[in-house]
Parts: structure tokens; sequence; C-alpha cells
């Protein structure tokens, strides 16, 4: 059998041997952390990516692995994995929902920088009117900026979207937040509420300027304050 540390233990390798944009772990082990091999989606810089001399050093770097399981991997270049997540394609879109990233270069620099992204947009959408949406985005940008945090300190990301989790994940690390109960309270029915057939985003319904202005408000302090 292979576990969840079998394939961190493989990723490892990888990095080592052909420095990776992205590891993602996706099957068995991904979802119930053992399985009976390992599936591995790796995306290399375009620079990088030679066909089949990529694929034969990465079989190389990963022969003593494979006495002990099967592993799968599935190796494409940046440039084409980009195209595919914004076309759409099914295989990566069930990979993003159900894998486990294991490495990714510039880790919490990337979560730092989608957490900007966020919460600009949050405040562009709150401007133009778009409540629903600039809560969504609201409570996107603070659930990846405390992820990011928790990354720095060593954490291995989990699926999580539980504000409140986070937290006390945070709290564990050595990290402290200046957001009361009722602010946790209210992030969090954000994103329960996030799909159509909710009676509305949040528990009092369809969200108005005050409650995206205080989303964009509590993303904006935390973002720009620093722990305790």
């Amino acid at each position: 059998m292979v576990t969840l540390q079998n394939a961190k233990d493989v990723a490892d390798t990888i990095v080592q041997h052909i420095n990776p944009r992205l590891v993602t772990l996706f099957g068995s082990v991904a979802r119930d952390n053992i399985g009976n091999d390992l599936d591995l989606l790796i995306v290399v810089n375009d620079d990088a990516y030679q066909g089949r001399q990529t694929d034969l050093l990465l079989q190389r770097s990963l022969a003593p692995y494979y006495r002990a399981f099967d592993i799968e991997p599935f190796v494409i270049p940046l440039s084409r994995y980009n195209q595919q997540i914004r076309s759409g394609a099914p295989f990566l879109n069930a990979v993003l929902k159900e894998g486990r990233v294991l490495y990714m270069q510039n880790h919490v620099n990337e979560w730092l920088r989608q957490a900007e992204e966020e919460q600009r947009t949050a405040t562009y959408l709150a401007e133009g009117g778009f409540y629903r949406s600039a809560c969504y985005h609201a409570e996107q940008a603070i659930e990846k900026f405390l992820k990011a945090q928790l990354i720095a300190k060593g954490w291995d990301l989990e699926k999580t979207h539980s504000i409140r989790r986070l937290l006390a994940l945070s709290e564990d690390h050595g990290l402290r937040y200046h957001l009361t109960d009722e602010d946790v309270v209210f992030i969090d029915s954000i994103y329960r509420g996030r799909y159509p057939a909710e009676a509305g985003l949040l528990p009092e319904g369809e969200p108005d300027a005050d409650d995206a202005h205080r989303a964009v408000r509590l993303a904006n302090e935390l973002l720009r304050g620093s722990s305790t």
C-alpha cells in the first residue's frame, strides 16, 4: 500500500531532479491517505519540458520507489496547463477539485498574491453594487491569506474553507488575528451560502451594501495588519 508520506517523499525527489512548478497528488491516496498507487500531476516550465527526455529523467529519478509501488506521473508544460485550465478541461478540473498540492514553487508568495487579487476584486465589486460577489471574494481573500501564513509556518495544506478552523490552526502555530467571534460567524456564513439554491448568501438573506463593505473591510484589515 502507498501512504500520503510516500507521496510526499516522491514529491521531494521530483523537486530535486526536475524543478517543477507544481506537483499535485490525486486519486485514492489524495482522497483516503492510502491507496494502491500514486497518481501525480506535474507541471514544469515550458523551457524545462522536453517530452520523452523529461519523462525519462523522471522515471530514472523515481526508480527506487517503483520497487515498492506503482507511480503514474502526468507531466505537462505550464503553457498547456494554463490553456487547459482556461478551457475547462474535465481531467484538470477534477484534479484541481479533488487533488492535494504536494509542492508549489514560491508557494507562500502565490497564496499571498491570490489573496491580494481577491481583495482588489471584492473592493471593485462592492463599489459597483455587486454585493453577493463582493462578499464571496472578500471571504476568499481572508481564507487564502490565512492559509499563506500557515503554510509559511510549515502547515500541510488541507481542504477547508472554515475561517474558524483556520484561526484555530493559526493559534496552534503562534499566529493571532484581530477578528471577533461575530466577524468569524459572518465570514463563514458567506462561503456556506455561496450557491443559488441557498436562501441568500448570508443567514439573514441576500447581502446588502453594508454586508459587502463589512466583508471588504475585514479582508482589508486582515491583509494590511499583522498577526500578534
